[in-house]
């Protein structure tokens, strides 16, 4: 089995910095860290710009059995991650509706 995504790039609306990078911008990457009996799933460093993921969580574990549904759990932990990251203060309702929208995007693209 083999997952894709489609990825869109824009141009940037962000000023750039120094050596024409802006730190801690766009998608980040993400990293495990084994943590089992703890209830998180995932967490956002911002200072790194990667997604810390829990794969000592139950979830994590019954995920990964199956590799696609590994590859949509991830999906959904970034999901999570870049809503609460993009959207501060917005109330709950709308940082739900923001994610179904993401996830919805995220799988009409990937491949299974």
């Amino acid at each position: 089995m083999t997952g894709e995504s489609l990825i869109t790039v824009t141009d940037t609306l962000l000023p750039k910095h120094e050596g024409g990078k802006t730190p801690g911008k766009g998608l980040p990457g993400y990293t495990f860290r084994r943590a089992p009996g703890e209830l998180w799933r995932s967490k956002y460093d911002e200072k790194q710009n990667v997604i810390i993921i829990n794969n000592g969580h139950r979830d994590f574990v019954f995920a990964s059995k199956n590799r696609m549904r590994k590859l949509r759990y991830i999906c959904r932990l970034f999901a999570k991650e870049l809503v609460y990251k993009n959207f501060p203060g917005l109330p709950a309702d709308e940082l739900l509706e923001r994610m179904i929208e993401l996830g919805l995007y995220t799988e009409e693209h990937l491949k299974g």
